[in-house]
C-alpha cells in the first residue's frame, strides 16, 4: 500500500515540498496502523531527491530499442577472465552474471576455454536479453531472459556467414539510400546507424554522396532473417568529407588504411584535477521508495559550483538545453558510438553543433534542476549503453603501432580489396580469420 501510494507523482511532489519533519509524520498517519516491534524503513528527503533525479531524467534519456540491438560476439583468448570479461569490455551488469552461475546450464560458464565463442544480445540500457556458447559451429547453448531469471537451451542448428558490398548515392537519409537493395531487406536501419556511430552524417552528409559498405551478416539455418549484420569497411565520398576505414580484428574499433583511428584517445573524468565521487554507477541501484530496481547510468562528482568541466575526448556536440529534472545539460558526440552526457550544469561554454578538442572546457559545474546538492553527473554511452565510465576501457591511442598495425594492415589490406570489388567476396571470406568455429 505504501510503495504505491508513493509511486504517485502528486504525493511525490507533496513531499518534496514539505519539511523533513513534516514529511515523515505524513507518512506514519498514512500507513494507519499501530506501532510494530521493528519501525518500518522510511527514505530520506534527500534519498526520495536521489531516486526522482535518477529515474524520472536520466532514464528517460537512454535511447529507444529502435533499430533493435544487434548480437555481439567474442573469441576466447589465453588468460581471459569472465568476470572481467563481463564488466569491462562487455558492459553487462556483474550480478547477471552471478545469477547465470547459479541457474540450469551453469556448467557451460564454468567450463569455457580459450577459442570458444561467446555472443550475446543486451538492450540499449546494458541488460542482457540472451547469451550463446557456441562448442562448434552447429553446437552450443543458450540463455534468453524470461520475467523472472533466464531459461536454459541446448542449440543444435548450422550457422551460415554470408559477405555482401553494397554501393550507392545519398539521396536523403542513408536508411533510404539503403531501401532500395533487396539483399538487406529489413536490415537497412541497423546498417545506417552502424555507418551514422562512425561518420559525421548528420552534418556533413549531403545528397549525392558516394558510398560502399563491405557487410557481414550470420544467418541460422532455421532463421529466414539474419540475427547479425556487422560492418567491416566502408568508403566515404563527398563534398565535405571522403573517410575510407576497416574494423581492427583485435579492437572491433575502425581505422583509416594507414592505421589511424577514428575514435580519438578518452581521458577517464572530465575534469581538470580529481574530486571526490559522491555516488558510482550502479545497474543496480535500488529505488528507495518503490524497492525497484532503479539504475544510476552515471558517476556523480562532489564539484562546488562553478567547477571547470572539460570534454574527455575530441567531438562535437549535439545537444546544450534545460530539463527541469536534469537541469542545465550537455551532451557531446565523440564518434563510433561514445557519447559522454553532464547534468546540473550552471552554465555552458560551448554551443551546440561546435566541435570540441581534448581537454577543452564545455560547462561549469552546478546544483541546476532537481538536484541534492552542487555536484557533475555524467555519463558515458557506448552504441547506446550506459557503460562505467570509470571501470570501461577506453581508447588511448590515435595511430596503430608494431605488431597491432602490421597485423591491421594485412587484415584490411584483404577487405580494402573486397570493398573496392578487386577481390570476389566468396574468395574473400576464405582468406579471412574464421572467428566462428
Amino acid at each position: 500500500m505504501l510503495k504505491r501510494f508513493l509511486a504517485h507523482h502528486r504525493f511525490s511532489g507533496l513531499l518534496l515540498g514539505l519539511s523533513g519533519t513534516l514529511a515523515l509524520a505524513l507518512l506514519l498517519f498514512w500507513m494507519g496502523s499501530k506501532p510494530q516491534e521493528e519501525e518500518p524503513y522510511l527514505p530520506s528527503d534527500s534519498e526520495i531527491m536521489a531516486a526522482l533525479e535518477a529515474t524520472d531524467f536520466h532514464n528517460s534519456l537512454i535511447p529507444p530499442l529502435t533499430p533493435p540491438p544487434d548480437w555481439d560476439r567474442y573469441t576466447l583468448q589465453p588468460g581471459d577472465r569472465l568476470s572481467h570479461l563481463w564488466q569491462q569490455k562487455w558492459h553487462l551488469p556483474i550480478s547477471t552474471l552471478y545469477q547465470l552461475l547459479d541457474q540450469e546450464g551453469s556448467s557451460h560458464l564454468n567450463r569455457i576455454h580459450p577459442g570458444q565463442h561467446i555472443e550475446w544480445l543486451a538492450s540499449r540500457d546494458g541488460q542482457l536479453l540472451a547469451l550463446r556458447i557456441w562448442r562448434t559451429r552447429a553446437e552450443g547453448v543458450e540463455w534468453q531472459r524470461e520475467d523472472e531469471g533466464f531459461s536454459f537451451n541446448e542449440l543444435t542448428t548450422q550457422r551460415e556467414v554470408r559477405l555482401l558490398r553494397l554501393e550507392g548515392t545519398l539521396d536523403g537519409v542513408l536508411s533510404n539510400s539503403l531501401s532500395e537493395m533487396p539483399e538487406i531487406a529489413g536490415q537497412e536501419g541497423a546498417i545506417a546507424a552502424a555507418l551514422d556511430r562512425h561518420l559525421p552524417l548528420r552534418r556533413d552528409a549531403r545528397d549525392g554522396d558516394r558510398f560502399s559498405l563491405l557487410i557481414e551478416q550470420e544467418w541460422l539455418s532455421d532463421d529466414p532473417t539474419p540475427y547479425s549484420t556487422r560492418l567491416l569497411a566502408f568508403d566515404y565520398q563527398g563534398d565535405r568529407m571522403q573517410i575510407r576505414a576497416a574494423r581492427h580484428l583485435d579492437d572491433g574499433r575502425f581505422y583509416t588504411p594507414d592505421g589511424v583511428s577514428l575514435i580519438p584517445p578518452f581521458d577517464r573524468i572530465p575534469l581538470t584535477r580529481r574530486y571526490r565521487i559522491s555516488s558510482n554507477f550502479n545497474l543496480n541501484r535500488l529505488h528507495p521508495i518503490t524497492g525497484r530496481t532503479s539504475p544510476h547510468h552515471g558517476t556523480d562528482f562532489a564539484t562546488p559550483t562553478g567547477t571547470t568541466v572539460v570534454s574527455p575526448a575530441d567531438g562535437r556536440v549535439v545537444r546544450g538545453r534545460t530539463h527541469s529534472f536534469g537541469g542545465k545539460y550537455l551532451v557531446i558526440d565523440h564518434g563510433q558510438g561514445y557519447i559522454t552526457r553532464y547534468l546540473h550544469l550552471r552554465r555552458f561554454l560551448v554551443n551546440q553543433g561546435e566541435s570540441v578538442k581534448r581537454g577543452q572546457p564545455v560547462a561549469q559545474s552546478g546544483n541546476t534542476g532537481r538536484s541534492t546538492g552542487p555536484h557533475l553527473h555524467y555519463e558515458l554511452h557506448i552504441n547506446g549503453r550506459p557503460v562505467d565510465a570509470m571501470r570501461v576501457e577506453l581508447p588511448s591511442v590515435e595511430s596503430l603501432e608494431g605488431e597491432s598495425l602490421d597485423d591491421f594492415l594485412q587484415h584490411s589490406e584483404k577487405l580494402f580489396s573486397g570493398l573496392d570489388n578487386q577481390l570476389h567476396l566468396d574468395k574473400l571470406a576464405q582468406l579471412l580469420p574464421n572467428q566462428h568455429e
